[in-house]
């Protein structure tokens, strides 16, 4: 019972599985795709596979408890490269096809669309193989209980790996003749993903002192000292870990992020031309790529660089913030009159094979620029004719090359006995002269969902870089994409929406949205109190937004009797558990650290006591976790260090009512008062009574200055 109080939610989950138990097992499924409706450009791409695809929903569980199916569940997004594989060679192949529609109800779900699905999946997927990833492919029983999890897997085995078609007829054997040993095993794994949610929220009354240090430890034992980075291969930027190091202001700890930026920039995971930065290097180098590109990954590093700024100003930073805006408003922008949002991701595949849109062969190189610069550029950006990107299953050289800086400025003007600026000036002419050749190859494909979480996180980065940088336009984008969140997003009720796809608002905000947004709009405060500090109106109109939204957060996802926010939507019956936790991943910070830094420093702008007791409630609810597993949960350090009580501002008491004797005292009038000359001052005091009011004059006086300077 303690379990069932601890996971809120279990019990009304209990009375939809004990529902759904009753619902007869008779109907005969007919299998046909219900993708057409969908707005998820994921769900869209599976819109024709012959595979009888179903929205996470009513529809899909009800189906499976009628037929006496498992349901399939598969977790990806748009410019996964490996959900494209995986599409291309299981759910786009008929034999496969067949085989899953003969044996469960497959369902189809965006991750990004619904976050919180693949939050709770994700647990168990590692609680029962000890690793997780996308694509996620988990089947269920018809109450919503998984049994099996995999990743990625092939349409036929490879080595040990089994394949697809291989997997598909042991489940359903396994669900058709040992049926109570898969309900046996869902019970299990369900109550041991229960039961690790639950250890999330053992709370401390504080983080103890040593557990920034002990985490700073932590990193530099796992930090590679020659490529930058933390842990092997594949490896990520990790932008919430730089931003923890940035904050301790130790010099080992600017050093490991110094390194780690300065290596990314020069590997093939940049992108030299368009600018920005893929998901991950499948490489300790940084130089070989899955080539798809997020939103989040650019936000997170434009913050990591600008905050790298604010610590050792350094040309090479505003270079890294540059290439990064400018990747975003090319690719990642989508203007709708004077606001405007940003797209989730951009996909790394095309028709032609995975990256090819990136790849080079030197000889489309020399055919392009111009025959003085093509040796240079080749040199510079490590340009082979047998190639340097191969295939990662085999490693064969396909002749296509990936760029990256393979010699620098100086090298090269040494080798070419050419002057360095006449170098450098030489290489960004043919960058930009292969950008125009590279953007009329194919069409990128972006995925169109513009998501308020993500949008958030670079409303923060954009504003505070505008704020290092002194870059007021880069807070004039910050504002518009805010603007935008605003007016599609946000409903008459308070409540928000997740995400704008095809010119709708869809989806409940959940706990990410909310509190990355929040972020965004704390530092567009401070950004715009910085460039415009007397623009009264525009302050209290952003500080109104960020209150709304703090306690749309606290309204819709905060949970009094724990005391953190809920990551899943707790309004969705068919998720058998509750996400509450405050650990990075994905290479994005927790909501729940977020959340609690930015309340935390909402209730310092606004001196509101409510808003810095709830950071610290979040804070208290994981601290036991946190200590115990420091490098999971930087971002909640982070917030704790920069934590700060706001004192409750006295009140003071009405003065008593006047008594009747006061009320009725009779009033002098002194006798000069009809025949004395009037004043200058007292002539302007008579004027300003007219203008504001009887008994205003005062106040309307001292309003006036503010107006004469808002005129200027």
């Amino acid at each position: 019972m303690a379990l069932r109080k601890i996971i809120s939610g279990l019990e009304t989950y209990g009375e939809y599985a004990e529902e759904v138990s009753r619902v007869g097992r008779r109907k005969v499924y007919t299998p046909s795709n219900h993708l057409a409706q969908a707005l998820s450009p994921y769900l869209q791409e599976h819109a024709s596979d012959p595979v009888g695809w179903y929205e996470w929903g009513a529809e899909a569980f009800d189906t499976a408890a009628s037929c006496d199916m498992p349901l399939f569940v598969h977790v990806g997004y748009s410019s996964s490269h490996w959900c494209r594989v995986m599409n291309r060679d299981c759910f786009a192949d008929s034999e496969v096809a067949g085989m899953l529609n003969a044996s469960c109800i497959p369902v189809c779900v965006d991750r990004e669309e619904r976050p919180d699905i693949d939050a709770l999946l994700t647990e168990a997927c590692i609680t029962q193989n000890g690793s997780a990833g996308w694509p996620l492919n988990v089947w269920m029983t018809p109450e919503g209980r998984p049994f099996m999890c995999v990743t990625w897997l092939p349409k036929r085995g490879m080595g040990e790996m089994p394949g697809f078609t291989e997997l598909i007829p042991r489940i359903k054997w396994l669900w058709r003749m040992q049926d109570k040993d898969a309900e046996r095993g869902a019970r299990e794994l369900t109550q041991a993903v229960q039961l690790k949610l639950s250890g999330y929220t053992r709370k401390s009354r504080r983080l103890p002192q040593y557990i920034a240090q002990e985490a700073l430890m932590d990193l530099q034992s796992v930090f590679d000292s020659r490529w930058g980075g933390f842990g092997g291969v594949p490896k990520f930027p990790e932008p919430e870990k730089m931003i923890f190091l940035l904050e301790q202001a130790d010099p080992n700890a600017l050093t490991m992020t110094d390194i780690t930026i300065r290596r990314m920039w020069r590997g093939g995971i940049h992108d030299h031309l368009g600018g920005g930065f893929s998901r991950y290097a499948i490489d300790e180098r940084w130089l070989v790529p899955h080539f798809e590109k997020l939103l989040s990954t650019q936000a997170l590093l434009l913050f990591v660089v600008s905050k790298a700024q604010s610590l050792r100003p350094n040309s090479f930073h505003r270079l890294f913030a540059e290439d990064i805006i400018f990747c975003a408003m090319r690719y990642f922008s989508d203007d709708v009159s004077y606001s405007q949002g940003f797209r989730s991701s951009i996909d790394g595949d095309t028709g032609t094979g995975e990256g090819r849109y990136y790849l080079w062969t030197e000889d489309e190189i020399r055919a392009i620029l111009p025959a003085e610069d093509a040796g240079l550029f080749c040199s510079a950006y490590g340009v082979l004719p047998s190639g340097n990107f191969g295939s990662e299953v085999g490693g064969a050289q396909m002749g296509q090359n990936i760029l990256y800086e393979a010699s620098t400025v100086s090298e090269l003007a040494k080798n070419y006995g050419i002057k360095g600026s006449e170098v450098a000036s030489r290489l960004a002419e043919c960058r930009r002269i292969l950008l125009e050749a590279r953007d009329k190859r194919y069409p990128l494909k972006a995925d169109s969902k513009i998501l308020m979480g993500h949008n958030g996180l670079m409303i923060a980065a954009l504003s505070h870089a505008a704020l290092v940088f002194e870059q007021s336009e880069w807070r004039d984008m910050a504002e518009r994409t805010a603007l935008f969140m605003q007016k599609n997003l946000a409903d008459k009720s308070g409540e928000w929406h997740h995400m704008w796809v095809n010119g709708q608002a869809k989806g409940r905000a959940l706990a990410e949205d909310y509190a990355y947004f929040l972020w965004g709009v704390i530092e567009l405060y401070k950004t715009v109190k910085h460039f415009s500090p007397n623009s009264e109106k525009q302050l209290s109109e952003w500080m109104a937004c960020a209150q709304s939204v703090a306690d749309a957060m606290i309204s819709q996802c905060f949970d009094e009797q724990i005391g953190g926010l809920y990551l899943s939507d707790r309004s969705d019956l068919r998720l058998f558990a509750q996400v509450m936790n405050a650990v990075d991943n994905n290479s994005q910070p927790s909501p729940n650290s977020i959340a609690a830094l930015a309340l935390s420093e909402l209730g310092q702008l606004s001196e509101e006591k409510k808003y810095s007791d709830k950071a610290k409630q979040i804070i208290s609810t994981f601290s036991h976790y946190a200590a115990e597993h420091p490098t999971e949960c930087t971002s909640l350090i982070i917030a704790n260090q920069l934590w700060k009580p706001v004192k409750k501002k006295p009140i003071a008491p009405p003065p008593p009512p006047p008594t009747d004797e006061e009320l009725n005292a009779p009033v002098d009038v002194p006798a000069a008062a009809t025949s004395a000359p009037e004043s200058r001052a007292s002539r302007t005091s008579r004027r300003s009574s007219r203008t504001s009011g009887e008994g205003h004059a005062q106040s309307g006086s001292a309003r006036s200055p503010r107006r004469r300077l808002r005129g200027r």
